[in-house]
């Protein structure tokens, strides 16, 4: 390895060490969900959608009624886990209380998977940084690898956003270099959809680009359908259910409020949990100003073609709007914050680079320990209470409304302060087609 590659192997190495120690002896609730697709996947195959709604959950083997939402590569990957390393888990009523319990090597193994990505994620960063400067390639690596949401996601949950977010880096990185980058974008999506904004702007890039474009454009989607294969081949009336499901839940109140990472329904929930007030009509329509953040980053992207930005843009503009952000969603945001701060200059760059430490106090704020014995039978408490030597355990709601208020104002300021100078540039350009003075 050259001399310049030992910031980034140093990088690694600690970031790795961590979510090592860590990984073994935590578990999200989630994990024992993941176990239960995964027998659903084995049983039923390519008809595994039939199956991936609520309904008799319990029969499914899964402890909880949460629905399946995501593209069929995750429940590709934990079914052969499962082959791989069996594992089991325990659900049952005691004393009022429902407990749920998984396999620790389960747990881990699965957690492995999504360390791998998260760690591709980081040298991914890396690379795209690296012809900016060796020293912001390193320093970016270690914002994304050591930031605590980011360890909590992967290594301490266990949720697998870094398995959506590494083919979309890998696809900045190829560039127009090679047509596998749109289909990587594409796939993706089939990963978790919430990378879906980010995507339209790749998509918006390729029209811009005219004929030329349209084979990327179809590269893009032909990624997304590819995964379904299976299932269009072998069982397609499967398929039938699969836009209830990737619609998720109802659009609601967001309870807990901890758990909430959009500001505005944060808050809207808050007052109507504490004062009564009726805010879910707010709450319904987050679509309102998603659209106009994401029309604003197409605009942005028409007169300034970085794709780097522009997709870190919209996913800051999803994160900022969309009406259940969930504590991984901050995973790839991180990320494209990363990417943004060290690839901009000025207020936006400053902007960028706080957010992301500022999205890193999450875990922090939490009782994040909780983690690590809830779900476990035997859990190892030396581990425990070192992990609660670095979490303050912040309780009641109103704290969390204020950290998820402030998050959420600054992707606004992030997002409007990168686009809306570029209105005039829209205008001078209507006015020119018009005939019109600007």
């Amino acid at each position: 390895m050259k001399r310049r590659g030992y910031g980034l192997l140093a990088v690694i190495i600690t970031g790795l060490a961590i979510r090592l120690l860590l990984a073994p002896y935590s578990a999200g609730s989630d994990l024992p969900q993941f176990y239960g697709f995964a027998g659903t996947m084995l049983e039923h195959g390519a008809c595994f959608y039939s199956y991936a709604d609520s309904f008799a959950y319990a029969g499914k083997g899964w402890p909880y009624p949460w629905p399946y939402v995501y593209g069929p590569v995750l429940a590709y990957l934990l079914a052969g886990v499962r082959i791989l390393v069996g594992g089991g888990v325990e659900s049952f009523w005691s004393d009022g209380v429902y407990h749920v319990y998984v396999d620790p090597t389960w747990a881990f193994s699965v957690k492995l998977v999504f360390i791998a990505a998260d760690t591709a994620v980081a040298f991914l960063i890396y690379l795209l940084l690296r012809e900016t400067s060796e020293r912001k390639a390193v320093l970016g690596s270690a914002v994304y690898y050591l930031n605590p949401i980011v360890i909590h996601v992967s290594a301490v949950y266990g949720m697998f956003d870094a398995l959506a977010l590494a083919p979309f880096l890998l696809s900045l990185y190829l560039g127009n270099r090679k047509n596998a980058s749109a289909f990587l974008q594409g796939f993706s999506l089939a990963v978790k959809h919430t990378l879906l904004f980010p995507a339209i702007v790749s998509l918006w890039d390729y029209i811009l680009q005219g004929v030329e474009g349209l084979k990327k454009a179809a590269l893009l989607f032909a990624g997304a359908i590819v995964p379904f294969l299976p299932m269009l081949l072998l069982c397609p009336l499967s398929l039938r259910s699969l836009p209830d499901l990737m619609r998720g839940i109802d659009i609601g109140y967001t309870l807990p409020m901890a758990y909430s990472m959009n500001g505005f329904v944060s808050l809207a929930t808050y007052l109507h949990e504490v004062y009564g007030i009726d805010s879910l009509p707010f709450i319904r329509h987050w679509y309102v100003p998603a659209l106009l953040l994401l029309f604003l980053t197409l605009v942005r992207h028409s007169f300034e073609r970085n794709l780097i930005v522009s997709v870190s843009l919209a996913y800051a503009a999803f994160t900022a709007t969309y009406w259940r952000v969930n504590p991984q969603y901050l995973l790839p945001l991180v990320a494209f914050l990363v990417l943004l701060s060290f690839t901009t200059r000025g207020r936006i760059g400053l902007v960028s680079l706080f957010t992301a430490f500022y999205a890193g106090i999450w875990p922090i704020l939490q009782p994040s320990e909780f983690w690590f014995h809830v779900h476990l039978r035997n859990p190892n408490w030396d581990v425990v209470r070192l992990v609660g030597h670095f979490t303050i355990g912040v309780g009641g709601d109103a704290p969390y409304v204020v950290y998820s208020f402030g998050l959420t104002l600054l992707l606004y300021t992030l997002v409007l302060g990168s686009t809306l100078p570029y209105l005039k540039n829209l205008k001078a350009w209507l006015s020119e087609k018009s005939g019109v003075r600007a």
